[in-house]
């Protein structure tokens, strides 16, 4: 069982489906080259990059067990499915959003299950699911701050300039074959540590 880090009276907890390896740094180099001309307050380090399943905010050590355990047997009955990212877009308003995202396409009603599942597992723990729709996504960056307005076509413009712009990260599919609690590690970078990892068989 991969899980550390569990020493205090409460930690705040997350779970998520983590990006492979290889994806994680073609996004990171990607928003390397981007972050000179796109003035966000936070660019999410590389290694941070997930797309959310569910927050659960702070949480008692003592409860982590059961939430494995719940998680697990949850989760018994899914297999891997395949997932890509997408086009890019943002959260907030259009010409100073809060939030730059990368958007995600594949086996979607494999992931909305999953999710489905993940929050079902966790309320019986004292664990409440977001009301709003379920909306995929991995946050690349926060709270934009240049001088200039942002676009959605500056951003575009950007990207179609860079280098190897034709042989793109997007629709190239991986597989999801688990998923993982993470706990938030304030003022480090990355910030986020895995608890537990839960594989799909």
């Amino acid at each position: 069982m991969e899980q550390r880090g569990i020493d205090k009276d409460s930690e705040r907890l997350f779970i998520a489906i983590r990006l492979p390896e290889e994806l994680r740094a073609a996004l990171g180099q990607r928003c390397g080259r981007l972050a000179s001309e796109l003035e966000f307050s936070k660019w999410v380090h590389a290694e941070d990059y997930h797309i959310t399943l569910q927050f659960l905010g702070d949480t008692a050590p003592g409860k982590i067990p059961a939430l494995i355990d719940a998680l697990k047997a949850a989760t018994a009955g899914f297999t891997p499915f395949k997932l890509s990212v997408q086009q890019w877009g943002t959260f907030g308003p259009s010409s100073s959003p809060r939030v730059l995202w990368c958007g995600i396409t594949g086996d979607l009603m494999p992931l909305h299950k999953l999710q489905q599942a993940v929050t079902s597992a966790t309320l019986p723990l004292g664990f409440i699911g977001e009301e709003r729709k379920y909306s995929p996504h991995i946050t690349l960056a926060r709270k934009y701050k240049g001088e200039r307005p942002y676009s959605s076509g500056l951003l575009q413009a950007l990207q179609n300039t860079e280098p190897g712009a034709d042989e793109g990260i997007e629709d190239v599919p991986w597989t999801v074959d688990s998923m993982v609690i993470f706990v938030t590690r304030m003022n480090k970078s990355p910030m986020y540590e895995v608890v537990e990892k839960i594989s799909f068989f």
